[in-house]
């Protein structure tokens, strides 16, 4: 698969989350367009002031509900990569699948928005957590981590711990 050169229009979701805000201005500095996702105008305005030496290479696109079906389908045309960093954020959810479940459904709602609109975009990338490779298996020195390594341990441990399961000792 090609790379995504500058001057290409990347698609950044999650644009005013600290990852997003940070990959956003890596973009940028590498001449990159960057279409940021927010949630509300004013986090869009926010960024635009953020970047406002981007003013060319800036803009974004409001997107309220990143977990609802369609939410990204204006956003991905004419776009040619699409950096995933949207996720839901909450202190006080007590059930772990009311985070689990918003950040499936928003990873899919971006799939689903790519096959069905973004017909110019030649690369996505989706971001996690390291957490989703953790597990319980010995590893020496810095290994390489790829499609193969999943996290066996965290469904183990919210269905032990719900909410607490994020505290897991090492």
């Amino acid at each position: 698969m090609p790379a995504v050169l500058p001057p290409a229009k990347v698609l950044v979701t999650g644009a005013s989350g600290f990852i997003g805000a940070w990959v956003a201005k890596a973009l940028l500095e590498r001449g990159f367009t960057v279409i940021g996702t927010v949630r509300s105008e004013p986090k869009g305005e926010y960024l635009k002031t953020l970047f406002k030496q981007y003013e060319n290479q800036f803009s974004y696109a409001i997107v309220p509900d990143v977990a609802e079906e369609g939410a990204f389908d204006k956003a991905v045309v004419g776009v040619d990569a699409v950096a995933h960093v949207a996720s839901p954020v909450s202190y006080s959810a007590e059930d772990p699948q009311d985070l689990i479940r918003p950040a499936l459904s928003g990873t899919l709602s971006i799939l689903g928005s790519v096959k069905a609109y973004g017909t110019s975009v030649w690369r996505i990338v989706i971001t996690s957590s390291r957490a989703s490779i953790v597990n319980d298996k010995p590893q020496a020195g810095w290994p390489t981590f790829d499609e193969a390594d999943w996290n066996d341990v965290s469904p183990k441990e919210i269905e032990l711990k719900g909410k607490d399961a994020h505290l897991i000792q090492s």
